[in-house]
């Protein structure tokens, strides 16, 4: 601020000026540019959205079922009755799917991961960082970043940003429409595209 806006601010504090804000608004609990409404449905997701999901193993789970990143229930291959998820702390989901049911008379016992056949198969990273990944790449952070925040090797980033970005491709894939048309030329970009080779 300069020496004249200095002098105004002075001034106008000298003549008892009170700014047209009330008591609510300065608390940020009114409706307007200070207030947050957080019950639009339409409202995209926030950092804290997805930590509020961590506060225990089965919550997360629970979750990633009713969003279908996870399976809701699985049949045994062996008897064919429904298995049962159950707690298993050795693990760091924190959770298996298992089924102990007897077949002419001898019990059996199958065991299988709640990320088989999902986004998590064969990774090493948790859940939460996985999905913390995932959400910063969807928030276009950069990759050195994902990976300082994380601890992640610069491999494992680079593998994860490429899984990303196929998804991403896939489902550009599945939405896809013709374009041009008749008498209309399309130039593509050679580079846009390519094989990748990873390991998870």
């Amino acid at each position: 601020m300069n020496e004249k806006g200095i002098q105004v601010a002075i001034g106008l504090k000298k003549k008892g000026f009170k700014p047209a804000l009330d008591q609510a608004t300065l608390c940020g609990m009114a409706k307007g540019s200070y207030a947050r409404d957080e019950s639009k449905p339409d409202r995209k997701w926030r950092y804290d959205d997805l930590i509020g999901r961590f506060h225990n193993k089965d919550r997360p789970i629970k979750w990633l079922m009713e969003d279908g990143l996870l399976v809701k229930s699985r049949v045994c291959s062996v008897c064919g009755d429904d298995m049962k998820l159950v707690n298993y702390e050795d693990r760091s989901d924190g959770f298996k799917w298992e089924c102990r049911s007897r077949i002419n008379s001898k019990r059996h016992k199958v065991e299988l991961s709640i990320r088989a056949s999902s986004w998590f198969e064969q990774s090493k990273m948790t859940l939460e960082e996985i999905l913390k990944y995932s959400y910063w790449w969807c928030q276009e952070l950069d990759q050195a970043q994902i990976r300082h925040e994380l601890g992640l090797a610069t491999h494992t980033g680079c593998d994860w940003d490429s899984f990303c970005r196929e998804v991403c491709e896939i489902s550009l894939m599945k939405e896809s429409q013709s374009i041009g048309g008749e008498g209309k030329v399309v130039q593509i970009d050679e580079s846009k595209f390519g094989k990748h080779k990873y390991h998870r």
